[in-house]
């Protein structure tokens, strides 16, 4: 019999087009502790993914399918769609996520679209949970709030429940969260949580 963690998909997207920067780092602590575990991961680096930005055609509203083929289309819906939890890691640009990691967002509009227009329910009996994390160089309160906003409606689009998040302020220079105290246990306890 197939051990269920065997069937159990963790997806994470990685949102920074730096290599090997802070948000990348937290994505591979976390991906390491599910692995660790003994759960399937599959990490999308979305500057790395060829796609085009949404045009607003209204083609998935109608059809429930995006006109363009391409990375979207072919690679990060299918692994959308797969996952039974998904992780967003992304540093902070001007209170937002990185023009990457938002045109992938913003290309989600398919599953919102057939889930309130078309009124479909693709992911019946399914439990699934999306997380954030994030960090940024400055250590203002509301520094967090457009990203926390931004992935709760897209997460809703994909039918996930969005879980938590765990974000780092104060952080700029590459390689500052591998030397941050607290981060192992950090996401140590949100895996429990996750997966208890």
């Amino acid at each position: 019999m197939q051990n269920q963690k065997d069937r159990f998909h963790v997806l994470g997207i990685n949102g920074s087009p730096r290599h090997k920067g802070n948000s990348q780092y937290l994505m591979s602590c976390f991906m390491e502790e599910m692995k660790g575990r003994g759960y399937n991961t599959q990490i999308l680096d979305a500057p790395k993914l060829k796609i085009n930005s949404c045009i607003g055609c209204g083609n998935c509203e109608t059809k429930g399918i995006c006109i363009f083929k391409d990375d979207f289309t072919n690679v990060f819906l299918p692994a959308v769609i797969k996952a039974d939890i998904i992780v967003l890691s992304s540093p902070i640009y001007f209170y937002a996520f990185p023009a990457a990691l938002k045109a992938l967002i913003d290309r989600i509009q398919v599953l919102w679209s057939r889930k309130y227009r078309l009124k479909l329910d693709e992911f019946k009996g399914r439990k699934r949970q999306g997380v954030l994390l994030a960090v940024g160089a400055t250590k203002g309160n509301d520094l967090f709030d457009g990203l926390k906003l931004t992935a709760r409606y897209f997460f809703d689009a994909a039918d996930i429940q969005y879980q938590t998040s765990l974000c780092y302020r104060g952080v700029d220079e590459k390689g500052e969260m591998e030397k941050h105290p607290t981060i192992h246990e950090d996401i140590k306890n949100l895996v429990n949580n996750l997966v208890n």
